[in-house]
């Protein structure tokens, strides 16, 4: 195979290169060893590297075999870029943590201790006692004393009715110019008042017909030609 390829390279231009002593021991010892010239070891070998250096770029030009299916699908996908809206959101910081300190209880100060709060002395202010004036200040109820026809009638309710009907009326009168709920005696604290209730022919005090009309000692009203006289004393 040397002769060969030291045949193909005689045909050749030949050429001179240099090279380091120690190599060109080695390549003379290798020469003398074969029977051949060192030219023809330095020719073989550069044939044997150039013919190594072909293989070598096929294999890197040949494109590696497809993946199979099952390492495709152990293979992990990357994760797809962020998009504009979570690129530009902010990211939360933390939020400060709690301090192992305990709030103080309501009423208390910050440093634990419940404030005492002043006790009452002797020289605190009291409220008087009630005055007997603000009970005499209290209206008091006077008995009112009604004559009609001769007869006394004690007004003892709020609201004492004088009709024609005595299904309807306190003081009955029987006459058919009167009304069925002619007039009532109302009581409004410590005062009395005579009241129409809408009455036909009204109540007549000094020749005019009144209403809502306070009933002072002595009064005399007129329902008709019926006379009422009024007292706040009580009758001998």
């Amino acid at each position: 195979m040397l002769a060969a390829l030291a045949g193909e390279c005689m045909s050749k231009t030949l050429r001179q290169f240099q090279c380091r002593d120690d190599l060109w021991t080695r390549v003379e010892a290798l020469a003398k060893r074969r029977g051949i010239s060192p030219d023809d070891i330095i020719q073989a070998a550069l044939l044997q590297l150039f013919k190594s250096g072909k293989k070598k770029e096929a294999n890197e030009d040949t494109p590696p075999p497809p993946p199979s299916r099952s390492a495709a699908a152990t293979t992990p996908r990357p994760a797809p870029p962020p998009s504009a809206s979570t690129a530009q959101r902010p990211v939360p910081r933390g939020l400060p943590r709690p301090t192992s300190a305990p709030a103080p209880a309501p009423g208390a100060s910050a440093s634990g201790v419940k404030p005492s709060l002043p006790r009452p002395t002797s020289s605190s202010p009291r409220l008087p006692p009630p005055s007997s004036s603000a009970s005499r200040a209290q209206p008091q109820t006077r008995p009112l004393y009604l004559c009609f026809e001769n007869q006394w009638y004690v007004v003892d309710k709020e609201e004492f009715v004088i009709g024609r009907g005595a299904k309807y009326s306190d003081l009955p009168i029987k006459d058919a110019n009167i009304s069925r709920r002619h007039c009532a005696i109302v009581r409004r604290g410590a005062d009395y008042f005579i009241k129409d209730l809408g009455s036909t022919n009204g109540v007549e005090f000094g020749g005019e017909r009144v209403d809502n009309h306070r009933i002072a000692e002595g009064s005399v009203y007129y329902l008709c030609d019926h006379e009422l006289r009024f007292s706040f004393n009580a009758p001998a």
